[in-house]
């Protein structure tokens, strides 16, 4: 199979947004695209969930531009895990609708991967 992902972009109400991504066939360097977001969010919370495959740990990697490094980084995770629930504390400030996330298997490209990311909106 080819790796495949549906992202799912949510208003909430009151400035808040979720965005949920469910991947197939994830791998090291797949990538999710997230847009249909404000121009201007704080992400509030990142959460990466290994569900089957050959992997053992997620390392998501939340970014402004595709392949994200350096300055592209919006919020990469410290210790790869096979559940990975981080708290942005401050809330990190975003501009810009669209962004790149990355779950980064530690093995193998047959990974089923659930992540959330929690937004608010501010002026």
């Amino acid at each position: 199979m080819a790796y495949a992902s549906v992202v799912s972009v949510n208003n909430l109400g009151a400035g808040r947004w979720v965005v949920q991504i469910d991947e197939t066939d994830a791998g090291a360097a797949t990538e999710a695209t997230i847009s249909g977001l404000p121009a201007r969010l704080k992400l509030l919370k990142q959460i990466t969930s290994l569900i089957s495959g050959t992997g053992t740990t997620v390392d998501p990697i939340l970014g402004t531009a595709t392949n994200p490094s350096g300055p592209t980084v919006v919020v990469a995770n410290d210790t790869p895990s096979a559940d990975v629930n981080s708290v942005a504390s401050p809330a990190i400030p975003l501009y810009g609708t669209t962004l790149y996330h990355r779950s980064v298997c530690d093995a193998g490209a047959d990974n089923v991967v659930v992540s959330l990311y929690f937004f608010e909106t501010w002026s």
